[in-house]
């Protein structure tokens, strides 16, 4: 029914967005074209994503071969000088005299004097050189501090001689990992499109399929599966700092727009349309609509706030510094951000002083400041648009639905076809959630890094237009290429720049926590996401996001510090899991990367905490229960193990080691029906329960322990499996649960 509501709505607007539709197709039809490369000799291609990538490692393999002949190495003599020596000055957005010296094309261009700062095999033309050998004060370089030693210049004077090989990347092997085996790609790319590994039964479907054809036959499935929206939710929560705090949500949160956001992912919303109503913020503020993005009270400038996040999610602009004085290494300024601020607002808006930084701080410290204030407190800025360099303004005058509504502007000019950089963004962000590396390494921060395939890039970006902005068309073309599907080189840290090899990438939390539920079957059988689940308290005060079924659906409680009786046992043992992993239950700032490095918090509370205990006691409820209890040889009992957990056989040795360990008693595992101590059965009582009403009175902590120890029980233990045999499979899926590779895409 709601499905259906909401189609009703998308058509009730057909005509406009079929009106944007073509327009789309008119522009496509007037640019030019990135052309896809032609094969080069050698390499595998399974579509025109192929061409790209492998012209790219062609062309830097041949750099990186001219780079060996010479006598000196760019990565390991060149660049760490001008890192040194250079960078401070030339480098990102405000690079003076427009010259970027880590940057190949503008260090052969030149800056705004046009003379190139390299010219390969001649030193004398090379303007790098003249200038850090010149003994003239003000033309010498760099401009402060010691000049270059004799030896430094003639460092660099003969890597230009030698041709000044510039290889954009510091790579050593250039053939392609082959194609990854079958179970390999299954697990791979079930991971990546819902979230959670395959069933036994999506595993054997996979396998009786025609191999031909199966791999792109799966990936339709997937991309079909509602799951897709549970999968990216996390991701979308973090770009776009969704904060909902279920008590006082209203204290410089955002309201619960996951619903809305949610929606938009199952019925595939196309990308330009759902960032058209995130930017108008209609709908409801407090039950799920995209006005609650708009929610920021205690806040000088809220609209300034969620400029800074629309900018990075869709633009790649970093606006965070503009908000209180002109960004240092930013191009962006203060009044742009003002700008998009008040095209929000849909009015005015006037700088505050707490938003700004007192002149007089400027100069205490004696030094040249590195930042500029260029606007004044109580300054008062008028709706325009920011960013012309990307899409001019008069666009949206044809484009807008409603011309004269600034946040309908705003939309048009995000998403307009000609505004390449939307486009480019979004690709760029689906890119790095498949490839494990984005096109462009920073996300949200284009100014840090440059394209690695700036050709790929655009005509992803094209082929996104052509879609009508669909996510699911581009993820399968991504999908289905042969840089996709390669094997993992588990040597790498990091994905190969070139695609050559992906590395292995560790699991989201909500990929770890979610798959492990999975895999087992234990029920996700969680508290309400609610503190007033009487719902006594006036909706400013409190709200409630639901039945978790999912991981994304779990917020911070705020509440386990000064109201233990409100505590919520079953999600704190589970947001436990999640926070080791880098979720964040509080989302105050946009985030598109989260931090996936190791730490010592995560095998011990995944490993031992109350999680843990939940997945590896087999009760009457745990999926694994089930399987045991299946008349089948013992080492069809640990193959199929493999296959839920792991998406795999057991090697020879596992399984010999495992059906070793699980055979004594085997035979007599199951305890006969007669047999079986069943719990007599007490009085049925009501659930008692603490909510925001009575969490004062004074049972409410006693009864708020007796639900802790509660959790950290768990189910009982299954009656139906003998104790001594029970234990020993308990602790082979202990052990299975706590293999490395659990927490790895392959």
């Amino acid at each position: 029914m709601n499905a259906k509501s909401r189609a009703d709505c998308r058509a009730a607007h057909s005509d406009y967005w079929n009106k944007r539709r073509t327009a789309a197709a008119d522009w496509l039809g007037k640019i030019d074209h990135v052309l896809v490369p032609d094969l080069p000799d050698g390499y595998p291609a399974h579509n025109a994503i192929d061409h790209f990538i492998a012209k790219r490692i062609a062309a830097v393999a041949h750099t990186a071969a001219q780079s060996e002949q010479g006598t000196v190495d760019y990565f390991r003599d060149v660049r760490p000088l001008l890192e040194k020596r250079c960078y401070d000055c030339h480098q990102g957005g405000k690079a003076q005299g427009g010259l970027r010296i880590d940057d190949h094309a503008s260090a052969l261009k030149g800056g705004d004097s046009e003379e190139p700062a390299i010219v390969p095999g001649e030193i004398d033309k090379s303007n790098l050189i003249n200038r850090v050998s010149s003994k003239e004060e003000g033309d010498r370089m760099p401009p402060k501090g010691k000049p270059l030693s004799k030896d430094e210049i003639a460092l660099l004077e003969r890597w230009i001689a030698n041709g000044a090989a510039w290889p954009q990347f510091d790579v050593k092997n250039f053939k392609p990992t082959p194609l990854a085996d079958d179970l390999t790609f299954l697990r791979r790319v079930t991971l990546d499109t819902v979230g959670v590994p395959p069933t036994e039964d999506e595993i054997n479907a996979f396998l009786q399929d025609d191999p031909k054809t199966r791999r792109a036959r799966v990936i339709d499935r997937l991309l079909g599966d509602d799951r897709w929206a549970d999968h990216w939710m996390g991701y979308w929560l973090d770009v776009l700092a969704e904060n909902p705090n279920i008590l006082n949500p209203t204290l410089n949160n955002t309201g619960p727009f996951r619903w809305w956001l949610y929606e938009s992912l199952l019925d595939n919303k196309p990308a330009d349309l759902f960032v058209t109503e995130l930017i108008r913020m209609e709908g409801s503020e407090r039950f799920g609509g995209p006005a609650g993005f708009g929610t920021a009270t205690q806040n000088d400038l809220p609209m300034a706030a969620k400029g800074i996040v629309v900018s990075s999610a869709f633009l790649g602009v970093e606006m965070k510094c503009a908000r209180c004085h002109d960004a240092p290494a930013h191009v962006s300024r203060q009044e742009d951000l003002l700008q998009l601020a008040a095209m929000l607002q849909q009015g005015t808006v006037q700088l505050p002083a707490t938003s700004s930084v007192p002149a007089g701080r400027l100069h205490q410290s004696g030094r040249e400041p590195l930042i500029e204030v260029t606007l004044l407190p109580g300054t008062i800025v008028p709706p325009s648009w920011p960013f012309p360099r990307y899409c001019d303004e008069t666009v949206a005058d044809t484009l807008a639905e409603d011309p004269q509504n600034s946040r309908d502007r705003l939309a048009a000019l995000m998403t307009a076809p000609e505004n390449e950089r939307f486009a480019q963004v979004m690709a760029n962000r689906i890119w790095q959630r498949l490839m494990g590396r984005g096109l462009v390494a920073s996300l949200s921060d284009w100014e840090k890094s440059k394209p690695s395939h700036p050709e790929l890039l655009r005509w992803l970006g094209h082929q996104f237009v052509a879609s009508g902005y669909d996510m699911k068309a581009l993820s399968r073309l991504i999908l289905n290429s042969h840089a996709y599907q390669r094997a993992t080189d588990w040597t790498l840290m990091e994905t190969s720049p070139l695609y050559i090899a992906p590395a292995p990438r560790r699991l989201t939390a909500e990929q770890i926590v979610d798959s492990a539920f999975h895999a087992t079957g234990v029920p996700f059988a969680l508290e309400e996401v609610n503190l007033d689940i009487d719902g006594v308290r006036a909706l400013t005060s409190s709200i409630t996001l639901g039945q978790p079924q999912r991981s994304w659906m779990l917020a911070s409680t705020s509440n386990e510090r000064d109201r233990p009786s409100l505590s919520l046992p079953r999600i704190t043992a589970v947001t436990s899991v999640l926070t080791t992993f880098g979720w964040r239950g509080a989302r105050q700032d946009p985030l598109s990367l989260r931090e996936t490095d190791p730490n010592i918090l995560q095998p011990a509370i995944y490993a031992n905490g109350v999680m843990s205990g939940w997945l590896t006691r087999l009760s009457d409820q745990h999926g694994i229960t089930q399987l045991v209890l299946e008349d089948q040889p013992v080492e069809q009992l640990v193959d199929r193990l493999y296959l839920r957990l792991l998406t795999r056989k057991p090697s020879n040795e596992e399984l010999e080691h495992y059906v070793r360990f699980l055979s004594e008693g085997y035979a007599t595992r199951i305890i006969p029906e007669a047999d079986r101590i069943r719990p007599t059965p007490g009085k049925r009582r009501p659930d008692r329960y603490v909510s925001w009403s009575n969490h004062v009175d004074g049972p409410a902590n006693t009864l708020a322990v007796q639900k802790e120890a509660a959790a950290r029980r768990g189910d009982p233990p299954t009656n139906a499996l003998k104790y001594d045999w029970r234990l020993r499979m308990e602790d082979v899926l202990w052990s299975l649960l706590n293999a490395p590779e659990l927490i790895y895409s392959p």
